[in-house]
């Protein structure tokens, strides 16, 4: 028994230091860039904060917020001058920078203990009408933390300022998003997402509070 514990408290040791690696990684990456800052920490928030609006256990909104945290990890991959471009993408560029998703799972590989959040990570992409990348997946095939995580991905973009438009304000992020409803978004996951934003709904979780 005092065995078992051992090692379970060996196992979280090890899963709390894999992932404060990877989490120092991306804040190095997002220390370079004045446009990503803190990106992905808003959308891990957001997409708790959704998952748990739409009455996902505690477990799942767990993973949800971890893939949030952890999505973005493959942009180390990609050029700065590609993720800094003032304006519209090449489709070269374009093609270069879809390929982070798959730049992503391979850092994450080996973090085999959080199958879930990897699969919502894998998914972040994915378009609900299947238009996405890098699986083309669609609808119900598309994992519901992917499709949380999409949302709330283009929320934050919409709402920080890039090299090439100011900020939106929520509303008219949310009004923009409405329209993607179906292609780009799943429409029980925007409904949600609006009721969040709408009352300002944000989980602060323990290990947020002491960072």
């Amino acid at each position: 028994m005092l065995r078992t514990i051992a090692l379970e408290r060996e196992k979280a040791a090890l899963h709390g230091l894999t992932i404060g690696i990877v989490e120092t990684l991306i804040n190095a990456m997002e220390a370079k860039d004045v446009y990503l800052r803190g990106h992905s920490r808003r959308v891990a928030e957001q997409a708790a904060s959704v998952a748990e609006e739409m009455g996902l256990d505690a477990d799942v909104v767990e993973d949800v917020r971890l893939a949030g945290r952890l999505h973005d990890i493959g942009k180390i991959g990609i050029r700065e001058d590609v993720l800094n471009t003032p304006g519209a993408l090449t489709p070269a560029e374009y093609a270069h920078v879809k390929q982070h998703v798959q730049i992503g799972m391979d850092i994450l590989e080996p973090l085999r203990h959080i199958p879930e959040a990897l699969e919502y990570i894998h998914d972040h992409h994915e378009h609900f009408d299947g238009s996405g990348y890098p699986r083309g997946r669609s609808g119900a095939d598309i994992s519901l933390g992917g499709r949380i995580l999409t949302a709330c991905d283009a929320f934050d973009a919409l709402t920080s300022r890039r090299a090439y438009r100011e900020a939106f304000d929520e509303k008219q992020a949310i009004e923009h998003l409405r329209t993607e409803v179906g292609r780009l978004l799943d429409p029980a996951v925007f409904a949600a997402l609006e009721r969040v934003v709408v009352r300002r709904k944000t989980l602060t979780f323990i290990d947020d509070r002491h960072s």
